[in-house]
């Protein structure tokens, strides 16, 4: 089917407009990658966006959090915020229990590692066997804050082309720079969940796309003040007249703020979904010389986004119960000689 194509020219098959197959292919950030290096393949993400559609839970991407809580004390479990790991116990090849840094002991039969990557292979005392280095995905710089004003032109999600299309994928993903021309997503939530702002407001964020703190060593301190006004002007400049004067800005996240929260490099979307790292090829949820414990996240199989993620925790617990080992029955009629395994 020619997934195994680049993500660019298999949109340009189809479409002819320069505007559409921009809108076509941007979702290859999401993967880590711009539409020219990405694999066909991740034409699907558009597909779902446009064929699928797309769903806001109310109470805004927290409700999805609390929702998933709910459903696991329902089922027996324990939720703690807050709390921190400092090791697990390890005996032969497997953990026999895990201690916080309050120094509480909890023994268990197996772990769940949901969490960073690198985070899940420190306290392992591990790391993946892999023929190539690790390679992370762009960075982005997100600006949240809130406006009593609403702009005719702004969606629930709205994006902001720069004219330099091509140039900003090589200045963020390999030359580490900021983009020279900006290509930019505006959120406002409040388009379609009123409730999640005090009547009269808006809820506003810009994500803008930046290089990660492996491509680009940025002064993010110092740099993030200056930005913050240069994205807001560049909006404004963009039809969103008065934009850097009537939105309040509460917080600024930039590449380093989501080191500080514990994300490799710097970026929020993990591992890039480059060939030796997608599907199968994404460090494994099992580790290797440990046998309770499995991993979940995006950092492991299949990947990045929520619908991926998901389905990690599907994967990891089909490993705990050994579900993935059952052993179809083969259908009527075939030979018995022919076995069918999961």
């Amino acid at each position: 089917l020619g997934g195994f194509g680049r993500l660019g020219p298999a949109i340009g098959r189809f479409l002819t407009d320069e505007r559409l197959r921009r809108l076509f292919s941007f979702q290859s950030l999401y993967a880590g990658l711009d539409p020219a290096r990405a694999l066909a393949a991740y034409a699907v993400i558009s597909y779902m966006d446009t064929v699928a559609g797309v769903y806001h839970p109310r109470g805004g991407m927290g409700a999805l959090g609390r929702a998933l809580a709910g459903a696991l004390g329902r089922a027996g479990g324990e939720v703690r915020t807050g709390t921190r790991v400092a090791w697990l116990e390890r005996s032969s090849s497997r953990v026999s229990a895990v201690v916080t840094a309050e120094g509480e002991r909890l023994a268990c039969d197996a772990v769940v590692l949901a969490t960073e990557l690198t985070t899940a292979y420190a306290l392992l005392g591990a790391r993946p066997r892999r023929p190539v280095p690790l390679r992370y995905s762009p960075s982005a710089v997100v600006l949240h804050g809130s406006t009593h004003r609403e702009w005719q032109a702004l969606d629930h999600h709205t994006l902001f082309f720069g004219g330099a299309w091509r140039r900003t994928f090589a200045e963020i993903a390999r030359e580490g720079r900021l983009m020279s021309d900006p290509s930019l997503l505006v959120t406002r939530p409040t388009a379609t969940d009123p409730a999640l702002a005090p009547p009269g407001r808006q809820v506003i964020s810009v994500l803008a796309p930046a290089p990660n703190l492996h491509t680009g060593r940025l002064d993010w301190p110092g740099l993030a003040p200056a930005y913050r006004d240069e994205l807001l002007h560049t909006l404004a400049g963009r039809g969103l007249d008065g934009f850097a004067h009537d939105v309040t800005i509460d917080e600024v996240v930039t590449p380093r703020t989501w080191a500080e929260r514990g994300l490799a490099a710097g970026t929020p979307f993990s591992l890039s979904h480059t060939l030796l790292q997608t599907g199968p090829f994404r460090p494994a949820n099992r580790v290797r010389g440990i046998d309770n414990v499995v991993l979940a996240g995006c950092g492991t199989v299949p990947g990045v986004g929520i619908p991926p993620v998901l389905i990690s925790g599907r994967l990891a617990a089909a490993r705990l119960t050994g579900e993935h080992r059952t052993r179809r029955r083969p259908r009527a009629g075939a030979s018995s000689s022919v076995r069918s395994t999961s």
